[in-house]
C-alpha cells in the first residue's frame, strides 16, 4: 500500500505520515524544499521526538521517500498510484498545486478509475470544498462524474501540537520533528467516494458526520488558545508558549476566553459543554508544555488571517455574538492581535499599523468584519488598556462589568 504526503513540515511529518507508517503504508513526501527531500529519500525514515510531560520518548517513521514537488509529472505520478493521500500545505499554497492534482486524477481515470480520497489537514472550515473548487476547472468535461464520485476532498481536523524542531534534536537527524502525545484524526464521513464504499484504513482516524462541529472546535477552541496565549504573551514579554501559559494574567484570559468559545459551540451543534470542558481542560494541560519549545513568534504570525472573521479569533467572536454570548474575554485577545507588532512579520506590522495609525474602528472593520459600535467599543477598550499596560485588577473589574 502507498500514502502520498503532500507536504513534508512539521504536520505532514509529525503526525499524518506517522498515522500511515502505523497503518503499514509506504509513505511518498512531495514538497519543494530540496534538501529535505534529499534528506527523506536518502535516509527512508526520521525521528519523532514525543514528549510524554516531563520527557521525550524517541519514535521513528520508516519506509519513506520523496519526490520534488518543483516536478510536476513525478508529483502527479505518485499521486496517480497512490492508495491515500494528505495535504498539510497551508491554505495558502493549494491553489499552487490544484493543476498538478488534477493531471494526477487524469491519470488515476486512465489507468482503470480508482477512487481516491485526500486528506487535507489544513486550519480552513470547508477546506474539502475549498479544494475541490480549486481542481474542478482543470477537470476534462468528460471526467466530471468520476471526478465528482470517486474523487473524495475529505476535511480533517489536526489537534495535534508540532512546534519548530529543538537544535539538539537536529543534530541526531536534520528530519528530526518533536510533538506532543495526541493521536486522534476526526474526518468528514459524508466527504468520503465513493459514497457508502469503505474508508481507507488509517491509525487514528475518525470517521464522523456531521463534521463542522470538529472543524469548529479545532479552528475557535484549539487554535483560539493557541493564537490568545501568543498575543498576550507577546505583550507581557514572553517569548515561549509555555512561558505564556504560566502567566497568571494570561491563563486568566486564555480560560474563560475558550469558555466563551465553548458555550457558544455546544448551542450552536447541541453538544454537550462538558464534553467541551474536558476538551479545553486537556488542552490547555497540553499547551502548559516547557518542553514544547513554540515561540509565541511562530503562533502569533500573519494575524490578518488570525483576525478575520473565518478564523479562529474573528470567527470565535461572531460565533458568540451569533448565540447570545458576550465575548467579552475573547475581545481582550482580538485586541491583543491588533497589536502584535514583530519587525519580522510584515503581515502583523500591517494590521498593528492599520489599528495604530487609523484608529482601531477601522482595522476592526478592515481586518475582522466588526464594525457594531459596542463591539468596537468593548474591543477598543480593551485596545487602549492593553496598549497603555494597565493591570490584572483593571481588566477583571472591565470583564466583571461587562459579564455580569
Amino acid at each position: 500500500m502507498k500514502a502520498v504526503m503532500y507536504g513534508a513540515g512539521n504536520i505532514g511529518r509529525g503526525f499524518i505520515a506517522k498515522r500511515f507508517f502505523l497503518t503499514g503504508y509506504e509513505t511518498v513526501f512531495i514538497d519543494v524544499n530540496e534538501s529535505l527531500v534529499e534528506g527523506l529519500k536518502k535516509e527512508g525514515k526520521y525521528p519523532i521526538f514525543v514528549t510524554r510531560g516531563d520527557h521525550y520518548d524517541t519514535e521513528w517513521v520508516e519506509n519513506v521517500t520523496a519526490v520534488n514537488g518543483r516536478d510536476a509529472e513525478a508529483a502527479s505520478d505518485e499521486i496517480a498510484s497512490c492508495d491515500v493521500m494528505a495535504t498539510a500545505l497551508g491554505v495558502n499554497v493549494l491553489p499552487f498545486v490544484a493543476k498538478i492534482i488534477a493531471s494526477a486524477i487524469e491519470k488515476r481515470y486512465a489507468a482503470g478509475k480508482r477512487p481516491l480520497n485526500i486528506l487535507i489537514c489544513e486550519n480552513l472550515i470547508g477546506s474539502g470544498k475549498y479544494l475541490r473548487g480549486l481542481v474542478e476547472p482543470f477537470i476534462p468535461e468528460g471526467l466530471k462524474d468520476y471526478f465528482e464520485n470517486s474523487i473524495g476532498f475529505v476535511s480533517v481536523s489536526v489537534c495535534i501540537t508540532v512546534p519548530p524542531t529543538a537544535e539538539k534534536f537536529l543534530k541526531v537527524s536534520s528530519l528530526a520533528v518533536c510533538s506532543d502525545v495526541y493521536s486522534e484524526l476526526p474526518a468528514d464521513a459524508e466527504a468520503f467516494r465513493p459514497a457508502g464504499g469503505e474508508i481507507p484504513k488509517v491509525d487514528g482516524l475518525v470517521p464522523f458526520s456531521p463534521f463542522s462541529f470538529y472543524i469548529e472546535r479545532k479552528l475557535l477552541i484549539h487554535n483560539l488558545g493557541h493564537a490568545t496565549m501568543a498575543y498576550l504573551g507577546r505583550l507581557r514579554g514572553h517569548k515561549y508558549i509555555y512561558e505564556a501559559a504560566a502567566d497568571p494574567f494570561v491563563k486568566y484570559i486564555l480560560f474563560r476566553t475558550l469558555c466563551e468559545s465553548a458555550r457558544a459551540l455546544s448551542l450552536r451543534h447541541s453538544v454537550p459543554l462538558e464534553d467541551l470542558m474536558k476538551f479545553i481542560r486537556n488542552l490547555v494541560t497540553r499547551l502548559d508544555n516547557p518542553l514544547l519549545d513554540d515561540t509565541v513568534f511562530r503562533v502569533g504570525k500573519d494575524p490578518k488571517r488570525k483576525l478575520s472573521a473565518g478564523d479562529r479569533l474573528g470567527g470565535a467572536y461572531k460565533m458568540c455574538r451569533e448565540q447570545g454570548i458576550i465575548p467579552a474575554h475573547i475581545a481582550v485577545a482580538v485586541a491583543a492581535g491588533y497589536l502584535f507588532d514583530p519587525e519580522e512579520d510584515a503581515i502583523a506590522l500591517e494590521v498593528s499599523g492599520c489599528a495604530k495609525n487609523e484608529g482601531i474602528a477601522v482595522a476592526l472593520e478592515k481586518y475582522s468584519g466588526i464594525t457594531d459600535p459596542a463591539d468596537v467599543a468593548m474591543i477598543g477598550k480593551f485596545y487602549e488598556m492593553l496598549k497603555n499596560g494597565a493591570d490584572f485588577g483593571e481588566f477583571v473589574t472591565e470583564l466583571d462589568r461587562l459579564t455580569e
